[in-house]
């Protein structure tokens, strides 16, 4: 990994979560709110945007720890703001702290770790991994 992000470094990301965001049917009767898959990938859109600068050619970062404690739901048509805070850098791994606020309130927090690993690696273990399972 090139140098950086420097610890501290923060991006921002503001998402308004919409109805296919929900992790209920329309038949369900819940509240439409943001469902806890469409959270996680938005933590680790914003958590991918502070690394992706400091990757050399050759080089990926892999999911490798998402933890997520969330508070508050944030209904449909709302906008919730995330902001990835880098926690930790090493020579092969980024972990950025997470805070979801919605309307002044943090309705959500956690942290997402990823693995840098090279490329070539990366491909081999996929392709493994495909041909394992036939």
């Amino acid at each position: 990994m090139r140098p950086g992000p420097p610890r501290g470094a923060t991006s921002t990301l503001e998402v308004t979560v919409s109805p296919e965001m929900t992790a209920y049917s329309s038949q369900d009767p819940s509240p439409p709110v943001c469902g806890t898959a469409a959270l996680a990938s938005h933590v680790e859109r914003i958590c991918r945007e502070l690394l992706e600068p400091h990757l050399e050619p050759g080089e990926e970062g892999l999911g490798a720890a998402l933890e997520i404690n969330s508070r508050v739901p944030v209904p449909v048509g709302e906008t919730m703001t995330l902001t990835a805070t880098v926690a930790v850098v090493g020579p092969a791994k980024l972990v950025c702290e997470v805070q979801v606020r919605h309307g002044g309130a943090n309705v959500a927090r956690g942290s997402f770790e990823q693995l840098l690993v090279p490329t070539t690696e990366l491909e081999a273990e996929v392709e493994e991994r495909r041909s394992a399972l036939g």
